[in-house]
């Protein structure tokens, strides 16, 4: 029996500690996403709360200054006025504005200081040319050049000749460059700090950090305040200052409970009578205590469904479209007059165009919800908005067209129409003037709906890093800058990249991907070509490989930068961001094969991160099809071009002879070669799904390089009654 070794009994050990480790990595991020939802939850909690405190109606009532009020005031009514108060706080903001200021140059400053470092640097010279440097002259040096530390002293004592003028011209340079501009009192600590700045980067950094060392100390206000003409400018600027009108709105909140009272309030309070409130307390928690309780449903379905969201920035996107009608709607609805004007669908249209309509339709409940309870307990709100924000989002999914936007504004328009009119029949108020009320008020909530999703899709989108179907449909028209330069300046690149839009296009849409974003995505993968179109093979027609001049590394950096040059180049011209990732991440970390044994059978010593493209690797379902697309067809492309992707000629089952495709095979082993080297390692396709993927590429592929029919030559023949002709052999 073999005893177990050191190492084998480690290995033994490992899986138990890896699943200790995988443990402790489930809980960690089960604790993570539980406190973000805990905080999300809290936010829209607070957000729905402030809303009904800042609207709950309480009179005012007298009170002191510096007294702590109570409860909350509102305002009965809307008042402007002026207020003597800001106005003096603004004309003494005005008068004291460091804008005011007026400065006088004092010419004398520069010279001198200029004059004091030059002398301090020639002390410094003569203590270089005694010879050995000691602990006395790092001392002399110090004491020479204010401000310096040991080390830099004896750095100084150090440099040799050469590098000892670069530090001398440039702390001289230095110090003349800072006087060059107007320094006050108050900015020297600044300018000292920015130094480093200014030095010249072409000289060593050791070297600028002492010329700054040397310069900073010299540095002082070159500039003096004229008292007289300050004044002067201050008087003017406090006589300029318009009287301050404040505007108090009916409701508004003058002091809450709690503050202490100011003069401020005072003032506002003088406009108003003592109030006592109408609306208890008791009312106020239970309304808080509903909005918790659908707040916590959310929560929980988030946190069941859709847990990658909430590790995202989407998750901000969520928090934002439910909060902001959550906030405006306790402040619209409760005016009986725009109940049904209440543009609530927009929020959710929004969700499913940038997200998903079924979770557009999951918030769109929650929201409705959230509705009805800040307008009242309003059953009807809640219903309304439920089916006008479920008919709008159905509508605008996927939005391909503008006017997709018009067409989803009718379907909000024409189901809070029917909704309102059924509510309003069902209670025995509906007759003509109320129908027309409704259906005036239906079609601007429809109105606001299209246009605020339609004026804030590309905003969000662009802001939380979501591309949407009318942005990638604008990207993919041949008329984009990048792409009509594919056209010109590197056709075979761009005909590549039809190919492989197709491949990843079908199989983004078997896996359940975005079919259309990997489409549009392909289309700039190799954008950085561009930068060296004759380099790439695709693009070289019949001209010599103007590789075979080079040697395999160059080869291979040329190759290699073109996905750097895409990235740039894609940064530049604007790009989506999940673009630009699949432009970085299309190769992932994959090896330049063919230049990197080409180095290694001419015996050269390789490195192979050498031959590597830089990454990462595939983050994105989209992004790891794009990667296996890409390598797919490259290789199929070349295999056909050299006549190696059919075998010799072989008897089918019907005994017709035929040429045998070896594509089946050389896409699995592409595929496994990229699973074998860990590029998809990091994005979420399966096993299913990448067996899937081939049998995509398989079935294109052939259809793309069949095999061709060998037209026969013509030939000639000749008749006893016709002159010589030419027959043709045309394919059946």
């Amino acid at each position: 029996m073999n005893t177990p070794t050191r190492s084998n009994h480690q290995r033994n050990r490992n899986p138990r500690g890896r699943g200790w480790l995988s443990w402790y990595r489930r809980g960690s991020d089960f604790m993570r996403l539980t406190l973000i939802l805990a905080l999300f939850g809290s936010v829209i909690v607070a957000a729905g709360a402030g809303s009904v405190y800042a609207t709950w109606s309480i009179d005012s009532v007298v009170v002191q200054e510096g007294e702590i009020a109570d409860r909350s005031f509102r305002a009965p009514r809307t008042e402007t006025f002026v207020s003597e108060l800001r106005t003096e706080e603004r004309r003494d903001e005005a008068y004291s504005d460091s804008r005011n200021i007026v400065l006088r140059d004092d010419p004398s400053v520069a010279p001198g200081q200029i004059d004091d470092l030059r002398s301090a640097l020639e002390s410094i010279e003569n203590l270089r040319d005694e010879g050995e440097p000691d602990d006395d002259d790092v001392e002399q040096v110090r004491a020479v050049a204010e401000g310096l530390s040991d080390a830099q002293a004896e750095s100084l004592l150090d440099l040799n000749p050469a590098a000892w003028t670069r530090v001398r011209t440039e702390a001289i340079r230095l110090l003349e460059d800072v006087f060059a501009e107007e320094i006050s009192s108050e900015d020297v600590a600044g300018v000292r700090d920015g130094m480093p700045q200014r030095a010249d980067p072409q000289i060593a950094a050791s070297e600028r950090n002492l010329a700054v060392a040397l310069a900073r100390p010299y540095v002082r206000a070159n500039v003096e305040v004229d008292e007289e003409a300050t004044i002067q400018a201050r008087e003017a600027a406090a006589d300029d200052v318009e009287p301050v009108m404040v505007t108090v709105q009916s409701g508004q909140i003058i002091v809450r409970e709690g503050d202490p009272v100011t003069r401020y309030h005072i003032e506002q309070l003088e406009y108003f009578g003592l109030l006592s409130p109408d609306q208890t307390w008791d009312q106020f928690a239970g309304v808080v205590g509903l909005l918790g309780l659908v707040t916590l449903a959310m929560v929980l379905y988030l946190g069941k469904f859709t847990p990658d969201l909430c590790r995202s920035r989407q998750l901000l996107l969520v928090g934002l479209v439910v909060a902001v009608p959550l906030v405006a709607g306790r402040f619209v609805l409760i005016n009986e007059d725009l109940l049904y004007m209440f543009p609530a669908a927009a929020a959710i249209m929004l969700l499913a165009i940038l997200i998903d309509f079924h979770f557009a339709v999951v918030i769109g409940g929650f929201l409705g919800l959230y509705l009805g309870i800040v307008s009242g307990s309003s059953f009807e709100i809640a219903f309304v908005t439920i089916l006008a924000a479920v008919a709008g989002a159905a509508v605008i999914w996927r939005a391909e067209r503008t006017v997709t936007f018009l067409v989803a504004g009718l379907a909000v328009m024409v189901t809070t129409f029917i909704a309102a009119s059924l509510f309003q029949l069902m209670t025995g108020n509906l007759d003509m003037s109320n129908a027309g009320s409704l259906l005036v008020s239906s079609g601007v909530n429809g109105a606001l709906s299209s246009s605020l999703t339609f004026l804030f899709f590309s905003l969000l989108g662009t802001l939380f890093g979501i591309t949407t179907h009318l942005q990638l449909l604008e990207l993919a028209h041949p008329n984009q800058p990048l792409l009509y330069r594919l056209t010109r300046e590197a056709p075979g690149t761009y005909h590549h990249s039809i190919v492989v839009s197709n491949l990843a296009e079908s199989a983004a849409e078997r896996v359940g991907g975005d079919p259309l974003f990997a489409r549009v995505a392909v289309m700039y993968h190799d954008i950085g070509k561009l930068m060296r179109p004759t380099f790439f093979i695709e693009n070289q027609a019949n001209r010599s490989n103007i590789h075979d001049s080079l040697d395999p590394r160059s080869s291979a950096q040329i190759i290699l930068d073109h996905v750097a040059d895409g990235v740039r180049m894609a940064r530049k011209a604007r790009l989506p961001k999940p673009i630009v990732d699949v432009v970085e991440q299309h190769h992932g970390t994959s090896l330049v094969k063919y230049f990197y044994n080409q180095a290694l059978n001419a015996g050269e010593d390789v490195d192979e991160s050498e031959f590597r493209y830089p990454g990462p690797k595939p983050q994105t379902k989209e992004a790891g099809i794009i990667l296996l697309s890409d390598s797919v067809e490259a290789t199929v492309r070349s295999m056909s071009q050299s006549g190696s992707l059919y075998e010799d000629l072989v008897e089918d089952e019907d005994g017709e002879t035929v040429k045998k495709s070896r594509l089946d095979d050389i896409v699995a082993r592409i595929i496994r070669d990229r699973i074998d080297d860990g590029q998809l390692d990091e994005c979420d396709l399966t096993i299913k799904e990448i067996e899937e993927i081939r049998g995509i590429f398989v079935s294109i592929l052939e259809g793309v390089y069949h095999p061709r029919i060998e037209y026969p030559e013509a030939t000639k023949r000749k008749t006893q009654s016709a002159s010589p002709g030419i027959t043709t052999a045309e394919p059946g």
